[in-house]
C-alpha cells in the first residue's frame, strides 16, 4: 500500500526512530537515546528496544499500521516507557515518531489498583456487618491478610481502645517480614501523644521504628487505629492518598465499632440482670420533657406499681407510694439534679407503716433529652438497724463526747490500771485514740518531771479509792498539756478493786496565760527598745512621754529628761507651727498623718525622718496623745542630695563648651574695644564722646559676663536644706541664657512664651535644673530627627497659671517617644541615646526633684513631636503629705529620655 509524503523538517524534533526500507533502526533521536539504556543505539530491528511485542510489526514497514498506540520500551531505569507512535513516510525510509504516555497509563493503573482495594474493603465491611460480634476478630484477620497483600505492605494491625488504654486487636504481616513490637511500648501513651483525623507517621518511643497510623473518629473521639510499619514516607504508597486510607478504614471500621459497642453493651447488661436479683433492685429513668418514669418490669411489681404499654408512668403517681415528706424532699432533689447536674442519692421511706426504705440514685444524662437515669435499691433492714444502732450511741455520745473533760474507764489487774474506754474528747484534745493508751504505759505520756506526780497519784487512789492531782500529758504532735486528773475507784462486794471511773479536763490555758502575759509584756519592750525604728509618745503640747533607746541615742536624752522634755526644742520655727496646725486636724476617723519630720540632732544638723503620727482620743473625741513612729533617712535624703549636685555637674560638664563660648563673646567685643581706643590714642584722634560709647560697650560686655558666672556659680551651688519660695519665670529666664546660644548653633530654634506667674515652694536651682535637662533632650531630639519635615527643628518653652498651680511645659518637633520608651520614660537607666551619650538619670532625677516639690511631670506624644509639662502647686502652707508626697526621688521610680 503506497502511502502519501508527509512533509516534515529537515530535522525532527522529539523523540523518534529512523527506520530504513526494511524496518531496520539506523537513527534514534537524541531525546529519546537519552532515556534509553546505555548501548541501546545499535543498528538493528525495532523489537530490540521493546519490553512487549507490539501485533502488526511483521514485515517491511509499508505494511505496518500508521498510528501504533501501546508500544513499550525500557528505560535507562530499566522501568516500562509507554508510548504512542505514528509512523511517517520518507524518501529513504520512515520516520517513527514517538509520544511518551507513561503517566497517563501509570494514573489509570493505580486508580485501578485504588478500585480493587476500596472494592475489597468494601466486601470485608458487609461480611463484618453479617457476622455475630464473637467472629468480627476473625473477620478483622482476615481483612488485614488481604490489604497486606494488595498494598505490598510488611506488617498491618488494628487497635481499639481497652480498659488501661488502646490494645492490640488483630493483626497480619506477609511472610518472612517480622510483626511490629508493641510490646515492648506503652499502648496506652498512644492516645494521649495522638488526636488526630489525618493520618500520620510516628516513631515508636523504644525501638524507634517508624510506623504510619491510621484514625478512625466517631463523636467520642478516635475509636480504631490502623497501623503500618516497614514505611519511609507519608504516605507509604504513592497511589494511594491520605483520604483514600481514611476511607478504606471507614467502610471496614464503622460495623467493627457498632459490633464491639454491641458487644460490651450485651455483657453490660448481662451483668445488670444477675445484679438486680441478687441486690433485690432495679433501674429507672426520668425524662425531663415529658415527666414521665420508665422502670424494670421486676422493680415495678417489688413496689406495686403498674406500667403502661410504654413501660413508663407519670411521675406524680409513682412518687405516691413515698411518705409525704420525703415526696416533698425527693421532688425538690430531682429537680436540683434536672437543673445542676448534681448526682441523685437519697433514702427514701414509702408510705407510713410499710417499714420499707428504699436508696434512689441516679444521675443526669443530657443526650438526646434531658433524663435522670438510675436504680432503686432496698435498704429497709440496713435502715432499722442503723436508726436502733444510731438512738442508743447518740444517747451514749450525748453524754460522753459533749463533757469538756475526758471520760475514761480503767480496769484493775493485780496492781496495775488499763485503759479500757476512753470518751472521743480524747482525740479532740490530745489526738490519741484508746488504743495509744493501751500499746504502752500511761507514764510515757506524762511530762518527765511530773510522773513521780503521777505515781503518787495511783498510790493514793488505790489506797483510798479517790485522787485529785494535775501533770502534763503529752499529745501527738508533742505538746504537752497540762490536765486535772480527778479518778475514783469502784470495788467489788468483797472490797476488791475491780476498776477505776474518772475524767480529766485540760486547764492548759489556764496555765500558759500568765505566762504568755509576761512573755508578751518581755516581747513588747525588747522589740521597741531595741528597734532601730524611732518609736515615741508625746502630749499635744509636744511634750515627750516616752522615747525607745534610738530617739534618745538620736536627740541625745537621757531618762531623767523624759516628761520635762518638748519636741519644740529640736524643732524649726516653720516646722513647730506646721506641726501644730496638723495634730489640730487629727480626728478619730482620720487619726493617722505621714509627714517628713527635720529635728535638729545633738551635734546640731538637721536629720531627716519619715514621721508617722496616730492620734489617740478618749471618749469625747479629745486627743489625749500622740503615738509616732519614724524612719531615719537621713543618709539617703544625703545621697539623693549628692545625686542631685552630681547631676548638675553633670550638666555643667557638657554645656562648658558653650558657656566657654558664650563668655568668650564678651570678652572679644570688649578686646575689640580697647584695641580701637588704643589705635585712636596713637593717632591722636581719641574724641570723648567715641571713649564714652567704647567704654560704656566694655562695661555692658563685662556685665554679662558676670551674670552668666554668677549664674554658673549659683547653679553649681549644693541646695539648701529648706525649701523657699522662689518665682518660677526666674528660672525659665536663668536657664534660656545658658542654653540660647548651644541652641543657635546647632540650628535649633527656640521660642519661649514667658508670663507672669504666682511663686512656689522649693529649690529654684534644681527647678532650672529639671528645665535644662528638658531643653538638652529637646534640643538632642529636633537634632536627631529621622523623619524629614520642611519645617526647622523647633523648641518651645511655655507656661502658664492657675489659681493652685503654675504650668511649664516644653515641647519639640522632633519623631516623639515610642510607646514602648513612653510607658518606662521616667525609670531610671532608661535612655535612646547611644551608648556613651547618654546616662539614663536625667529625666529620672528630674521626676524626683518634681515630686518631691510636691508637683508633677508628665509626658506624652503631639504627633508632631513630643511634650513634656511640670506642674507645680502655687505657694501656700502644707499641713499633711502622704508617704509618697514626702519620700520623693525612689530609685524605683526614676527614667529618662536622654
Amino acid at each position: 500500500m503506497q502511502r502519501p509524503p508527509v512533509s516534515l523538517p529537515a530535522q525532527p524534533q522529539g523523540m523518534y526512530f529512523r527506520l530504513d526500507v526494511d524496518g531496520r533502526v539506523v537513527e534514534v533521536s537524541p531525546a529519546l537515546q537519552r532515556r534509553l539504556p546505555e548501548g541501546a543505539d545499535v543498528p538493528g530491528g525495532l523489537a530490540a528496544y521493546l519490553m512487549h511485542p507490539v501485533a502488526g510489526l511483521e514485515g517491511r514497514p509499508d505494511t505496518w499500521p500508521v498510528e501504533l498506540s501501546s508500544m513499550v520500551l525500557r528505560d535507562r531505569e530499566g522501568m516500562p516507557m509507554y508510548c504512542q507512535g505514528v509512523l511517517v513516510p520518507q524518501a529513504d525510509g520512515w520516520l517513527l515518531m514517538l509520544l511518551d504516555n507513561s503517566g497517563l497509563v501509570c494514573r489509570l493503573q493505580q486508580d485501578e489498583r485504588r478500585e480493587l482495594v476500596q472494592s475489597y474493603s468494601v466486601q470485608q465491611a458487609l461480611q463484618m456487618r453479617q457476622v455475630a460480634p464473637e467472629y468480627m476478630r476473625e473477620i478483622t484477620s482476615e481483612w488485614l491478610e488481604g490489604l497486606c497483600l494488595r498494598l505490598r505492605l510488611p506488617w498491618l494491625g488494628l487497635l481499639v481502645p481497652g480498659k488501661a488504654g488502646w490494645s492490640l486487636y488483630a493483626q497480619a504481616n506477609l511472610a518472612n517480614a517480622a510483626p511490629f513490637r508493641w510490646e515492648s511500648i506503652d499502648l496506652a501513651s498512644l492516645s494521649g501523644a495522638l488526636d488526630s483525623s489525618d493520618p500520620v507517621l510516628w516513631r515508636c518511643p523504644v525501638s524507634g521504628e517508624i510506623a504510619w497510623l491510621v484514625p478512625y473518629r466517631e463523636h467520642d473521639g478516635v475509636r480504631v487505629w490502623l497501623v503500618a510499619t516497614g514505611v519511609e514516607g507519608a504516605p507509604p504508597i504513592s497511589w494511594f492518598s491520605d483520604a483514600d486510607w481514611v476511607a478504606m478504614l471507614m467502610l471496614f471500621a464503622a460495623p467493627l465499632s457498632s459490633g464491639m459497642r454491641y458487644l460490651d453493651l450485651k455483657q453490660r447488661l448481662e451483668r445488670n440482670v444477675v445484679l438486680e436479683g441478687l441486690l433485690d433492685s432495679g433501674w429507672w429513668e426520668l425524662h425531663g420533657d415529658t415527666r414521665r418514669l420508665y422502670m424494670s418490669a421486676d422493680l415495678a411489681k417489688s413496689l406495686g406499681l403498674e406500667l403502661d404499654e410504654s413501660g413508663s408512668m407519670p411521675v406524680e403517681e409513682a412518687m405516691a407510694i413515698f411518705d409525704p415528706l420525703d415526696r416533698e424532699m425527693l421532688a425538690s432533689r430531682l429537680e436540683q439534679t434536672f437543673t445542676s447536674g448534681s448526682t441523685l442519692n437519697e433514702a427514701i421511706q414509702m408510705r407510713l407503716g410499710s417499714g420499707r426504705w428504699l436508696r434512689l440514685k441516679g444521675e443526669l444524662v443530657q443526650t438526646p433529652t434531658p433524663r435522670i437515669v438510675g436504680y432503686v435499691l432496698d435498704v429497709s433492714d440496713l435502715k432499722r438497724q442503723q436508726e436502733a444502732t444510731a438512738a442508743a450511741r447518740a444517747r451514749l455520745e450525748g453524754l460522753l463526747d459533749n463533757a469538756p473533760a475526758v471520760i475514761f474507764v480503767q480496769s484493775y489487774s493485780e496492781g496495775t490500771l488499763r485503759f479500757e474506754f476512753c470518751s472521743s474528747s480524747l482525740y479532740r484534745l490530745l489526738g490519741w485514740t484508746v488504743e495509744d493508751l493501751q500499746a504502752m504505759p500511761f507514764s510515757t505520756f506524762v511530762h518527765p518531771d511530773d510522773r513521780d506526780q503521777y505515781y503518787e497519784r495511783t498510790r493514793t487512789l488505790l489506797r483510798t479509792g479517790y485522787s485529785r492531782g494535775r501533770y502534763r500529758v503529752c499529745d501527738r504532735r508533742g505538746v504537752f498539756h497540762w490536765m486535772m486528773d480527778e479518778a475514783k475507784l469502784l470495788r467489788d462486794s468483797r472490797g476488791l478493786p475491780v476498776e477505776v471511773v474518772g475524767l480529766m479536763m485540760d486547764f492548759s490555758e489556764v496555765v500558759e496565760a500568765t505566762e504568755r502575759i509576761r512573755e508578751s509584756e518581755e516581747r513588747y519592750r525588747v522589740l521597741v527598745e531595741d528597734a532601730p525604728a524611732i518609736i515615741c509618745r508625746y502630749r499635744p503640747d509636744l511634750t515627750l512621754t516616752f522615747a525607745n533607746a534610738t530617739m534618745m541615742r538620736a536627740l541625745g536624752l537621757s531618762s531623767e529628761q523624759l516628761g520635762n522634755f518638748n519636741l519644740s526644742q529640736f524643732m524649726h520655727q516653720e516646722d513647730h507651727q506646721a506641726t501644730r496646725i496638723r495634730l489640730a486636724r487629727l480626728t478619730p476617723e482620720d487619726p493617722v498623718c505621714t509627714v517628713e519630720f527635720k529635728p535638729r540632732t545633738r551635734d546640731g544638723r538637721y536629720a531627716l525622718w519619715i514621721w508617722s503620727e496616730r492620734g489617740l482620743f478618749d471618749s469625747d473625741g479629745r486627743l489625749v496623745e500622740i503615738q509616732a513612729v519614724g524612719r531615719d533617712d537621713t543618709q539617703l535624703h544625703e545621697a539623693r542630695e549628692q545625686l542631685f549636685q552630681s547631676a548638675k555637674m553633670a550638666t555643667l560638664g557638657e554645656m562648658a563648651t558653650g558657656l566657654a563660648h558664650e563668655i568668650n563673646q564678651p570678652l572679644t567685643v570688649m578686646r575689640m574695644a580697647l584695641a580701637n581706643i588704643t589705635k585712636r590714642l596713637h593717632k591722636g584722634v581719641l574724641e570723648p564722646d567715641y571713649l564714652a560709647m567704647k567704654l560704656e560697650r566694655v562695661e555692658s560686655q563685662v556685665t554679662r559676663a558676670s551674670r552668666i558666672v554668677d549664674h554658673v556659680r549659683i547653679f553649681g551651688r549644693r541646695s539648701e536644706v529648706r525649701g523657699l519660695p522662689f518665682d518660677p519665670g526666674q528660672c525659665i529666664d536663668n536657664v534660656v541664657l545658658l542654653v540660647e546660644d548651644g541652641m543657635e548653633k546647632a540650628g535649633v530654634q527656640l521660642e519661649v512664651v514667658r508670663r507672669e506667674m504666682p511663686p512656689v515652694v522649693g529649690h529654684p536651682d534644681r527647678l532650672e535644673q529639671v528645665l535644662l535637662n528638658l531643653l538638652l533632650n529637646a534640643q538632642y531630639a529636633v537634632s536627631h530627627r529621622e523623619i524629614s519635615r520642611a519645617e526647622p527643628p523647633r523648641v518651645q518653652i511655655t507656661c502658664h497659671s492657675t489659681e493652685t498651680h503654675v504650668f511649664i511645659v516644653v515641647e519639640d518637633n522632633g519623631d516623639g517617644i515610642a510607646p514602648a520608651v513612653l510607658a518606662r520614660v521616667f525609670e531610671p537607666f532608661m535612655t535612646t541615646k547611644p551608648a556613651g551619650d547618654g546616662t539614663g538619670l536625667g529625666l529620672s532625677l528630674s521626676y524626683g526633684i518634681i515630686n518631691q516639690m510636691r508637683g508633677e511631670l508628665t509626658a506624652e506624644n503631639t504627633g508632631q513631636g513630643a511634650r513634656f509639662q511640670i506642674r507645680l502647686p502655687v505657694d501656700g502652707p502644707v499641713v499633711c503629705e502622704s508617704a509618697e508626697q514626702v519620700l520623693s526621688v525612689d530609685s524605683s521610680q526614676l527614667v529618662t529620655r536622654d
